[in-house]
């Protein structure tokens, strides 16, 4: 059997030859000791950039579908004159009345005009009357500036009650009312309205209390 200093000595050639073999073979050799690079404080040094200041844009206000902030509200008739050429061939009548019918208008364009609590509608003219009850409720868009108005959707339907055409009674009628027209003057408390088609009419309403 071998003796123990035998075996330390092959052991450390061992480990010679095979530190050779590691250096020629393209192995890693242990590195060389390098002292650690110190960071240079200029290099290193973060200069904070200037913060750039923007203008805050100004508020826009965004404009109504309706147009005229002046025409929103709740709005009673207080007078009505229309001239009518079409009820009668070759007689021109003069209509006043529907007094306290009430025109809503949105300012999302929305337009109600509520014939409920109107008075009759009474014209006259070349030895003729006539004069009827006006029922329904009629919706359209309407869009109002700088003093013309409009209104746009389908035709809204009416009926025309109680007619009495020169003191004789007539059945009830319905018309289909189209999308018209026109001028307006605005103020705090009054509205004026004039259209000339299909019929010249010039209304005049009270804005309501909100």
């Amino acid at each position: 059997m071998r003796s123990r200093p035998s075996v330390v000595v092959a052991a450390v050639a061992a480990v010679a030859i095979l530190g050779g073999l590691t250096a020629c073979g393209g192995a890693t050799a242990t590195p060389l000791r390098t002292e650690p690079s110190r960071p240079s404080a200029i290099a290193n040094q973060t200069i904070p950039a200037t913060p750039t200041r923007t203008a805050t844009p100004a508020p826009t206000a965004t404009p109504l579908a309706i147009g005229d902030a002046c025409l929103v509200g709740r709005w009673t008739l207080t007078s009505l004159v229309m001239t009518d050429t079409a009820s009668l061939p070759g007689v021109v009548l003069t209509f006043k009345g529907q007094v306290g019918t009430l025109l809503t208008l949105g300012a999302d364009g929305t337009e109600v005009y509520d014939l409920t609590n109107s008075t009759q509608l009474v014209g006259s003219g070349g030895g003729h009357t006539v004069s009827w009850q006006g029922q329904g409720v009629q919706r359209f868009y309407f869009h109002g500036e700088g003093g013309q108005w409009f209104e746009s959707g389908p035709g809204q339907a009416a009926t025309a009650t109680h007619v009495v055409v020169d003191g004789a009674a007539r059945p009830d009628f319905t018309n289909v009312a189209p999308p018209i027209s026109g001028t307006y003057a605005c103020s705090a408390s009054d509205l004026k309205m004039t259209a000339v088609d299909p019929v010249a009419v010039t209304q005049l309403f009270k804005k309501q209390a909100p």
